[in-house]
């Protein structure tokens, strides 16, 4: 499957995915009140990601995100489990930075479909 054909959703993962989705690997400054970590982004829309190598979250919880060449952004916890999250964002990405982040850092089928 092809970012041209998946679509993704950051509700909980098993759910039907609604937006266009591209598998990425890229590192990502994440803030939860006043502390600050990296995350790795495991997929990409325009209007949210799903992140790793964070502690446990709640939904509906205001974070901020910084991806790699972009200003940080508020986004709201949509999902989360042990593992990973799901973060929607308050204001969807531009399509130009989409385009250029999954360019940079998409894994196989997808970086050449967007």
């Amino acid at each position: 499957m092809t970012a041209q054909t998946s679509i993704a959703s950051f509700d909980h993962p098993h759910r039907a995915r609604r937006h266009q989705r591209a598998d990425v690997e890229m590192m990502a400054r994440f803030r939860r009140g006043l502390v600050s970590s990296m995350v790795m982004l495991k997929d990409l829309t325009r209007f949210g990601a799903r992140i790793e190598g964070v502690g446990q979250l709640e939904t509906d919880e205001a974070v901020s995100l910084a991806l790699p060449g972009c200003r940080p952004s508020m986004a709201f916890v949509a999902w989360a489990n042990d593992h990973c999250a799901g973060l929607e964002f308050a204001e969807p990405l531009e399509n130009a930075a989409f385009v250029d982040l999954v360019a940079s850092y998409g894994l196989g089928r997808n970086a050449a479909a967007a």
